[in-house]
């Protein structure tokens, strides 16, 4: 694992500081207390000192049986299915663009990748907040942000799709509590059978070199939240927890090898990208990769988004995703084929650009394969679709 030195450039781009200069300065690990918010909101060992035993044995209960359910109801099945169309021929680095932090889905069409990188506006949050709910007079407090998170497990697990703008604001309800995309992340780690290894936060340098949080950064980050006045909570764009790296490994095999994700927060559009060049800098270091996106509110179709849409097709050897993929036009301008699953008569929601959808009807017609699990949005009639574009 590549430790770069640090400008204390996360803290300070995020709260406006002058920069300066923190020569050498180590990474800020935080995998002690990325593991403790695990313990408490994924499960994965005792909750720490001070935290409600019995409200987290009570959700850890109800956590458990809707992982339970996903993994007989989908992955068990799923998974044999994306990894006997793509039988393992792809790039070991996955490139999830507008995924919200969906490590849950991306190992589950990539089982077998090294890296995985998801994209989208939303950052991560801090998680160390989860010290305001450790102590007496805490529990009615604890219990409710728990089942809070719940109900987004539910979604996420349950359903073919979910916003990240809706992941975002079920962190923001919590206030300075639970951070519910982490938290998804901490249980798809789990859910999968791995266990994590290290935690850290980054950001990404002008030039895409991964930068880590260190304390310097934190201290300044902390100095200003509490200068300003303002409650620093795990909603939308929360500055120096935005862009998170867990490393994890197969349960109980400290000689298997580690897997990364990273979550990077950044605007794709085109302006965005315009604005701030380091999320597509980052990405530009990945030569080959593999991708995935759904549910991305059809942007790859749009001109507004063809910095992106270009990446990925300079770059990728194949992408499994709902009908907010690649359109056909540029697929095929690229050098690419494209195969189908499901029935394809329109969009699910009518707000998308029509002229793409005509193109994907036209594709999917006379298609005899179905699609039998849920993956991103759905067509018109509410039947699920994929879309597999490779070269």
């Amino acid at each position: 694992m590549r430790l770069t030195a640090s400008l204390s450039l996360v803290a300070c781009l995020a709260v406006g500081l002058p920069l300066r200069a923190a020569l050498a300065d180590p990474p800020r690990d935080f995998t002690a207390e990325v593991k403790a918010l695990s313990a408490v909101v994924a499960c994965t060992g005792a909750p720490p000192a001070g935290v409600d035993a019995a409200v987290v044995a009570g959700h850890c209960k109800a956590t458990a049986d809707i992982v339970n359910a996903w993994r007989t109801k989908w992955r068990d099945k799923a998974v044999p299915f994306f990894t006997g169309i793509h039988k393992n021929a792809h790039p070991a680095a996955v490139v999830y663009p507008f995924g919200g932090g969906d490590l849950l889905n991306a190992l589950a069409v990539y089982p077998s990748a090294t890296e995985y990188t998801t994209l989208s506006l939303e950052g991560m949050g801090d998680p160390r907040t989860l010290d305001a709910l450790s102590g007496a007079g805490k529990r009615d407090v604890l219990a409710t942000q728990l089942q809070r998170l719940r109900k987004t497990y539910e979604m996420n697990l349950g359903w073919a799709w979910n916003t990240t703008v809706q992941l975002s604001l079920d962190s923001g309800e919590t206030g300075q509590g639970l951070p519910g995309i982490l938290a998804l992340a901490l249980v798809a780690i789990d859910a999968n059978g791995y266990e994590l290894v290290e935690a850290r936060y980054w950001h990404p340098t002008a030039r895409g070199d991964v930068q880590y949080l260190t304390q310097r950064d934190v201290d300044a980050w902390d100095a200003a939240g509490r200068k300003s006045g303002k409650k620093i909570t795990n909603a939308v764009q929360q500055g120096a927890f935005n862009d998170i790296e867990l490393v994890f490994r197969k349960k109980g095999d400290p000689s298997a090898p580690a897997k990364t994700f990273r979550h990077l927060t950044g605007d794709l559009s085109d302006g965005g990208i315009k604005a701030d060049g380091s999320s597509l800098a980052y990405l530009e270091q990945r030569k080959e990769v593999a991708a995935i996106t759904k549910a991305a509110s059809y942007h790859l179709w749009k001109d507004a988004f063809s910095k992106v849409r270009g990446y990925l097709l300079s770059h990728m050897k194949v992408m499994l995703s709902d009908d907010t993929g690649i359109p056909p036009r540029h697929a095929k301008a690229a050098g690419f084929t494209q195969e189908v699953w499901g029935t394809y008569t329109g969009t699910f929601f009518n707000w998308a650009p029509q002229d793409t959808a005509r193109e994907l009807v036209e594709l999917f017609k006379g298609n005899k394969r179905e699609m039998p699990y849920k993956f991103g949005y759905y067509d018109n009639r509410n039947r699920s679709v994929l879309l597999v574009t490779r070269k």
